[in-house]
Formats: structure tokens, C-alpha cells, sequence
């Protein structure tokens, strides 16, 4: 019996790459992002093996729409929660529409997203979460995309808990720069950076592995770590020197 992914933001990024990943090893992927176009260039990649579902994620009505007119005995092994945005703000001047569009996206819509896909999980199938290491460390123009993260980070560990007696696993993903559309508008230097390839690789590896959380580059990852062990004051000096680079 073929397995069953659903992911999100799949038209581009990491998204994409591991639909592709997952397809090309014989999964049936429902790829979901706003782009038909894209969806449908993404389809033709491993025709049969890739549902395009053209949604927006931040309309509430629709999703439960969508979810709704599923089949009833439909059930999926994987779902994977990947769409969200980076959007950078300055604080002398904050951009409060920048925060609403963040968190809409990268927290309210995952959030939904989990109320209707649980339905459809069984035990022993993962909700797979996609966060980022940006809110380990207070990384300059990020507080609207690092607090939405570190929100989700958050969302994540708790519903584990509380799922854990339904025997849906929870995977909490945290990658750090991905060679990606999104990460090629940075104009800062980005360490570590990794192929989308790999990155698909790890997630598909690690879901598969049953790994409660995935982060990855291993080198960015153990760096933020130290950083975050750092005594705070010694932290606030090193980001602001890290800023003026």
C-alpha cells in the first residue's frame, strides 16, 4: 500500500525539494501551496505520484473546505507543515503589518493546519512542523520572523506532549540557511549554507528514523548552541558586534 505525505509550501524551497524526494521514492504526495502554476510544474516532475492542491493557507474557510471534501477514509502517514515567509523589519520604525503577515503565515496558519490535519492521522503516523534556528540567537531585523519561529518551536514541543498518548508523533524541524529562493534575497553572509537537496534528505531521513527533532547544518546548529551558553551580557555585546558587520 503506497504511503501518504501532504506538505505545505510546496512550490518552491524546501517544500518543493522534499515532495520531490518523497515522490520519487514512491510516496503519494498531496502538495499544497497558492501557486497553481507552480503546483502543476511540480506535478509534471513525477507525474501520478503528486495530488497539487492550489490553497491559501491563511484563508481559514478554505482549508476547512478543502480538508472537508477529502475522502473519509483518506488517512496520511505524514503531514508536513512547511510554508512561512521571512520578512525583515527596522525597529526605530516598526512595520506592524510585517508581524501580522509573519505570524499569519508562519504560526496562525500552522496552527489551523494542525486542527484540520489531525482528524486524518492515525497512531504511529508524524506531524512534522517546520521552524528554524533563527530564534536562537537575537540576530539583527529579525524580531518578527525569529519570535514567530521561536512561537512555533514552542507550539511544537508542547502539542507533542500532549499527544504523545494518541501515538501521533510530533517532528520539530529547526534548519538553519537553505540554499533556497527565500534565502537567496539575504544580503548578509550566511554560514553553513546547504543544498535544498541535502536538506530534503535530512528531513526525509529523519521523519522516516522517527526522530522527535531535526536540525540541520550540524556545524550552525552546535555554533548557535555555544552562542545561546554564552553569559547574556557577554551575548548582547557579541550581537551587537555581529550587527555592525
Amino acid at each position: 500500500m503506497t504511503s501518504t505525505i501532504l506538505i505545505t509550501g510546496a512550490s518552491s524551497g524546501i517544500g518543493r525539494e522534499t515532495a520531490l524526494h518523497y515522490a520519487r521514492n514512491g510516496w503519494t504526495v498531496y502538495a499544497v501551496a497558492r501557486s497553481a502554476d507552480k503546483l502543476a510544474e511540480l506535478s509534471a516532475e513525477v507525474p501520478q505520484r503528486i495530488v497539487p492542491v492550489s490553497l491559501d493557507l491563511t484563508d481559514s474557510a478554505a482549508l476547512t473546505s478543502w480538508f472537508a471534501k477529502l475522502p473519509a477514509e483518506l488517512r496520511f502517514d505524514v503531514v508536513l507543515l512547511n510554508a512561512g515567509n521571512c520578512e525583515y523589519v527596522e525597529a526605530t520604525n516598526l512595520d506592524i503589518s510585517a508581524f501580522e503577515r509573519t505570524f499569519e503565515l508562519n504560526v496562525l496558519a500552522v496552527v489551523r493546519a494542525v486542527k484540520e490535519a489531525l482528524p486524518r492521522l492515525s497512531a504511529g503516523s508524524t506531524l512534522a512542523i517546520v521552524s528554524s534556528m533563527a530564534h536562537f540567537f537575537p540576530f539583527t531585523r529579525a524580531e518578527a520572523y525569529g519570535a514567530s519561529k521561536a512561537a512555533i518551536s514552542y507550539f511544537a514541543d508542547s502539542l507533542r506532549v500532549d499527544l504523545h498518548d494518541t501515538g501521533i508523533k510530533v517532528c520539530l524541524i529547526e534548519p538553519g540557511f537553505i540554499d533556497t529562493p527565500l534565502t537567496q534575497k539575504n544580503d548578509f553572509a550566511m554560514p553553513f549554507l546547504m543544498p535544498v537537496a541535502q536538506a530534503a534528505e535530512r528531513i526525509y531521513s529523519g521523519i522516516a528514523a522517527g526522530k522527535p527533532r531535526l536540525r540541520f547544518p550540524r556545524r550552525l546548529s552546535l555554533m548557535l548552541k555555544l552562542l545561546s551558553a554564552l553569559p547574556y551580557g557577554l551575548r548582547i555585546k557579541l550581537a551587537n558586534r555581529m550587527k555592525q558587520q
